[in-house]
């Protein structure tokens, strides 16, 4: 009878430290699922983030582009006027 007794105790370390070790899988588990939804969230937001980026970068490139044929056209005027003025310096000198 003493030799069942020492079997069932045993039997009921080896059970209990299973459990320990399946209650510390478990925890790791847990936190590891935590873990990889946070940083799915964090991929969802960082691609939100890109494409609000992506469309900004998009609208900035085009106005600078809108800039570039302002300027080139104030450009194109100055050096007319320039001319014209020049023209008219000539035609006074000429005059004189």
């Amino acid at each position: 009878m003493g030799e069942k007794s020492f079997d069932l105790d045993s039997a009921n370390e080896r059970l209990d430290g299973a459990l320990d070790r399946l209650e510390r899988q478990l925890r790791s588990t847990r936190q590891q699922l935590g873990t990889a939804s946070e940083l799915e969230l964090k991929v969802q937001h960082l691609a939100k983030e890109r494409s609000r980026l992506a469309d900004e970068l998009e609208k900035t490139t085009a106005r600078a582009s809108e800039i570039e044929q302002s300027a080139k056209q104030v450009s194109l005027r100055i050096m007319g006027v320039m001319e014209k003025v020049q023209l008219a310096l000539n035609g006074e000198n000429e005059a004189s």
